[in-house]
């Protein structure tokens, strides 16, 4: 008998026990029957008194609404009403929770209201745990606001197995896979048949291989690219997979997609915009040639790197400065512009043409075969240029000297070429202008 005595009061002291912890952990213990709409009160911070006793279900609910915020209010009226449980529990769910909000001292707070459902035939009852969430709202806001707000969806993808299972996914702004799959191969060929644009459509297949991934995610923690996708509702759309080993040991693999096409679209406007800047810097507003800086830049790029058999030819006006002080800087532009024509005309689509100078052009000519061919292009240069003021009306007439430096016999290098072609052209002044010089 003793034994029992003890026994019985052990019990006693652990039942002692979970009613403190109950009361410390919530605000507020109910039993809801909802055949009667009688709410018993086991436990409440707020008002002792109600403790064991009983009351209207509506009338408990009115008391505390008075408190919530009213998207409080409309959530407890939603989810909490007699009706409400009870097509919860035909539906076959039995335990849920969610969050409430109240304002007090005019800072809004929040509680959890976790609900068991527990109906039979006969009865049916509703235990409700009341407890304050400040901090696990604020949390689960966080995640919600950065992390599932900011993705399209999350797998959790099981690489032994080849399957996966959707744990987070957005019902709206994107084509989303199927949310459990048994055969993530599969499953991918089917996505981006029916999703990724053709150009994209080989590429994301290997790359999201799951020996491939994996072996990627052995050199770093994330595994990213992008992909270009059909998206029903925008039309085209830019993603980003990220793979990450959520556990290296089991394969275990977080999958995310992301929605970049505002970044994608404006980094591919900034490179246009980039682009078309640094061809700006690199071009003679003028004629439309490559300026100075733009075609030394290009030359020494080819001839240090490509080591092509090529041609330098550098032209210099002559007399131009009698264009000029007769006709106005006007025309005198207008007829450099008309130059810069000449060159592109006389020279073949490979091949580059600048202006590096007031009157003072370059010309590469790439890919030569012989010197014939350097020949003849200096020979048509000439004569085209000649030809720009051979009219009735003209006052002055315009030629052209050329100095012509040719790779690998005369040098390999801009610089070497350069002075090479520039010193030919000197020679041609001399030997009387309107002609062209390839050797010393």
């Amino acid at each position: 008998m003793t034994g029992m005595k003890g026994a019985d009061y052990e019990l006693r002291e652990v039942r002692w026990e979970l009613t403190d912890a109950l009361d410390e952990m919530y605000y507020a213990v109910l039993r809801l029957d909802l055949a009667s709409g009688m709410v018993a009160v086991l436990q409440s911070k707020d008002h002792p008194e109600w403790e064991q006793t009983q009351m209207p279900w509506q009338e408990y609910l009115d008391h505390y609404s008075k408190m919530l915020t009213k998207q409080g209010r409309a959530k407890m009226e939603q989810r909490l009403t007699c009706q409400a449980l009870l097509a919860e529990a035909s539906s076959g769910e039995r335990d849920f929770a969610f969050d409430v909000s109240y304002e007090k001292n005019r800072v809004t707070n929040w509680l959890n209201i976790s609900v068991c459902l527990r109906v039979g035939e006969e009865s049916g009852y509703a235990y409700l745990f009341v407890r304050r969430s400040n901090e696990e709202h604020l949390f689960r806001s966080i995640i919600d606001l950065y992390v599932y707000d900011s993705f399209d969806y999350f797998l959790y993808l099981d690489a032994r197995s080849n399957s996966y299972v959707m744990f987070s996914g957005k019902r709206t702004g994107s084509p989303l896979p199927p949310a459990v799959c048994k055969d993530y191969h599969a499953a991918i060929e089917d996505y981006a048949k029916a999703f990724v644009v053709p150009d994209d459509r080989e590429k994301v297949l290997r790359k999201m291989q799951l020996n491939h991934v994996k072996e990627q995610l052995e050199h770093g923690k994330v595994y990213s690219f992008t992909m270009g996708v059909q998206d029903p509702a925008r039309g085209y759309a830019r993603k980003q997979l990220s793979y990450r080993y959520y556990d290296r040991r089991a394969q275990r693999i977080l999958l995310s997609c992301t929605d970049v096409t505002e970044v994608y679209f404006e980094e591919r406007a900034r490179q246009k915009e980039l682009q078309a800047a640094q061809r700006q810097a690199k071009t003679d507003s003028l004629t439309g040639l490559l300026n100075y800086g733009g075609i030394n830049d290009r030359l020494e790029e080819i001839l240090t790197q490509e080591k092509e058999r090529a041609a330098l030819l550098f032209i210099d006006l002559d007399d131009f400065k009698k264009v000029n002080d007769s006709m106005g800087h006007q025309a005198g532009d207008r007829m450099l512009w008309k130059v810069a024509q000449v060159l592109q005309l006389q020279t073949g689509d490979q091949d580059i043409q600048g202006r590096v100078g007031g009157d003072e052009f370059l010309v590469l000519l790439r890919d030569v075969k012989d010197h014939g061919q350097v020949e003849n292009c200096a020979r048509r240069i000439c004569k085209g240029i000649s030809d720009l003021f051979l009219h009735e009306d003209s006052t002055c007439s315009i030629s052209c000297s050329i100095g012509v430096a040719v790779s690998p016999q005369d040098g390999t290098d801009y610089p070497t070429l350069v002075r090479c072609a520039d010193r030919r052209l000197y020679l041609a002044k001399a030997r009387g202008k309107n002609c062209f010089f390839m050797s010393d």
